[in-house]
This record gives structure tokens, sequence and C-alpha cells, in this order.
């Protein structure tokens, strides 16, 4: 596994920092909603001008030569300020695919675009009892001549307005759950019988439902060997469950930060908040829940940057990463609401904004029960 050193990590995580600080405070981030809903250019370009759409492709596509744990310090940092353009769509999940792709054509034709931001592509994997699993594909990829013709429908598709390429999981054979028999299709979002219906998520962010009604693609567009598309949906699927991870963490850092000060200046009955013990006990409790969340992030990084784990030993993973992410964000996130009062889900104070995104991250990718069943299923086998 090649990675960036840590001085270039670092000094990536610094420039997000002071982004945030010139360009994405709460209001910026509010008229951003409004003018660009969430997603704007201006914003694009620099992402791609400060490096951050490159980090994890290598040197030959324009691409800073990193993998994807050299976006957790960035994505985090995003976090920390809200941010709602779609770096996880882009760049975690459709870039990801298909710079694991062995259609090197196609690696050739896209990644460029995507590090320099000239190009958005995003991913249509989820659907309608998926629940998190990257297998579970019911779109069908019925042989057509001498390529397919996609039908079915894809949720929850995290989107972008930029966006004009997509890549699409199908199923050419095998049932419903199994990892054979799935394939990876790159098509222009404009593909007669492709239908987009974009819609506003509560985080801020903006999701869609996509149909594929007999859409005709070749065998040229396919980005696996035949059938062979499971392994890289599985081993992506765990790379995008970190970078949730990150970002969570990155929120949490913020709420227990912003509720700890709030209680010391809000007073009750003329005396700090901060001075009641319980209160004191459920800051503690915050704590906890973050330290012990990145305790296990920070394990579990260096664990695949010095062993490079398989396919199946890197979702193992990911899936205790995020039952116990899914579990701290909910406390934290609820607390920092109960501490700060009526107001904490106002939209005119970013507590709110953070439970909101909190509350997705935790259903992205499958929810905390899935991913402890998940677990408890691996435990009984070993």
């Amino acid at each position: 596994m090649t990675t960036l050193n840590h001085e270039t990590r670092a000094m990536l995580a610094h420039s997000v920092s002071q982004f945030a600080a010139s360009e994405y405070s709460f209001d910026q981030r509010k008229a951003n909603q409004k003018n660009h809903q969430g997603q704007s250019p201006g914003h694009w370009q620099t992402f791609a001008e400060m490096g951050w759409l490159g980090i994890p492709f290598a040197e030959d596509v324009g691409g800073l030569g990193g993998d994807f744990t050299d976006t957790l310090d960035v994505i985090r940092g995003f976090g920390q300020a809200l941010v709602t353009e779609p770096y996880l769509a882009v760049v975690g999940q459709a870039g990801a695919l298909i710079a694991g792709s062995s259609n090197e054509s196609v690696r050739q034709a896209m990644l460029p675009g995507i590090a320099s931001g000239e190009l958005q592509v995003i991913f249509a994997g989820e659907e309608k009892d998926s629940r998190g699993n990257p297998h579970h594909v019911a779109l069908q990829a019925e042989p057509d001549g001498t390529g397919f013709r996609l039908s079915g429908h894809k949720q929850v598709v995290l989107f972008s307005a930029q966006a004009s390429q997509v890549v699409v999981s199908a199923r050419s054979s095998g049932d419903s759950h199994a990892p054979e028999g799935l394939e990876l299709f790159l098509l222009p979002l404009d593909t007669p019988g492709i239908t987009v219906t974009d819609f506003p998520m509560m985080d801020g962010h903006r999701g869609a439902v996509i149909a594929f009604d007999g859409v005709s693609v070749s065998s040229r567009q396919r980005l696996t060997d035949p059938g062979a598309a499971g392994d890289l949906l599985s081993r992506v699927n765990s790379q995008v469950i970190l970078m949730l991870v990150a970002e969570a963490l990155g929120m949490m850092e913020v709420l227990l930060k912003k509720t700890a000060t709030y209680t010391k200046t809000r007073k009750q009955f003329g005396v700090a908040l901060a001075e009641f013990q319980v209160l004191q006990h459920r800051l503690s409790d915050m704590y906890i829940e973050l330290t012990n969340t990145d305790n296990l992030f920070r394990q579990t990084v260096e664990r695949i940057r010095s062993a490079d784990p398989d396919t199946a030993s890197l979702a193992a993973m990911a899936s205790r990463l995020k039952a116990r992410m899914g579990q701290a964000g909910r406390y934290v996130g609820q607390q920092s609401v109960q501490l700060h009062g009526g107001i904490g889900m106002t939209d005119e104070l970013d507590i709110g904004h953070y439970f909101k995104r909190l509350t997705a991250l935790e259903m992205l990718q499958g929810g905390t029960e899935f991913h402890i069943k998940k677990i408890w299923q691996q435990l009984k086998h070993q």
C-alpha cells in the first residue's frame, strides 16, 4: 500500500482548516445552501487546486499518489466545518471504483478529470433492500448482443448536480445477495432510459433516485472482468465507511467543544450549567464516547497502513468501527442538543445541523444494527 508521508498529510489537513476558517463559516455554509444547494462550483475548484481531489489517485492520472487513508484527515476537517460538497460521492465512491477498475482505458480517461475538478462522477449502488450490503444488487444486466440492458432502480444515491456520469452496480447472474455475478458499468447520466430524481437530504447534502429502463451499455463500459465486481464493491464500501467515521469524528469534536463552552456560559438559577454535577457527568460521557471511537479509528487506520488487509479483513474492521461510531455519534449528538435546550434544534444554530448529519452518517453504508449483526455472524464462524 502506497501512502503519503506524515508531513504531507498534515499539510493537507491544515489547508482544510484554513479553507474552513476563511470560506466555510456557518453563515457562509447557509449561503452556499441557498445559492448552490450546498454544492458550490467555486468551492469544488478550490478542492482541486489544493490537491484534495487527487489524494487517493496515482500520479500517472494526475493524483498525489496516496490512498484512501490519506483522505481521512481532510474529511475529518470537512466534518468539523459541515462541508456539503460531494467529496465522498465523487472521490470516495465513484473515483475509488474507477481507480480499482481493470478497464485501463476508462481509468486513464476519467481519473485525470476527477482529480482536476473538471469532471464529477457518482456511484449508484444502494437499492430498496440493500440496507448497506454492497452485494445486494437486484438491478439486472441482461445480455443484449455485444452489450447489456440495465433495468431497475437505485435509491439514496449520494448525488451531485454537477455530475455528468454514473458508475452503477448491476447483476448479470446469481441471486440478489451473491457476491458473484456482479458488474460495474460507467455511463453518462443523459443516456436514454435513465431518469434521475434528485432531492435535498435532511443533512444539507443531495440525494437521488435513479431509474434504469432498458438502458443499453456496451462491454467497453464495464469496469471489471465479467461477473467479478463483488470484491471491488466490498473493498470500496469498507473504505467509504472509514471516511464516514472520519467525518463523524470531526463533527463530534466540534459538538463536544461547543457544548462544554455553552454550559460554562449559560446560567440556571444564577449558576453556570457546568457547575451541576449531573451535567458534568454527561459531558464526561460524551468525551469518553468520542475518545473511545477515535482510539479505535486510529488503531484501525494504522493496521490498514501497516498490513494492507485482504477484503474480508478490511470489511470486518470497517463493521466494528461503523457500529462504534453509530453508538457514539447518536449519544454525542443527542446530548449536545439536550444540553443546549430548545435552541439546539433550530436552523439558526449549527448544533442541530451537526446532529442531522451525524444521524445521516449512522444510516449510510448500513446502520448500527446491521453492522452489529455482521460482527456477530463473523464471531460465530471463527
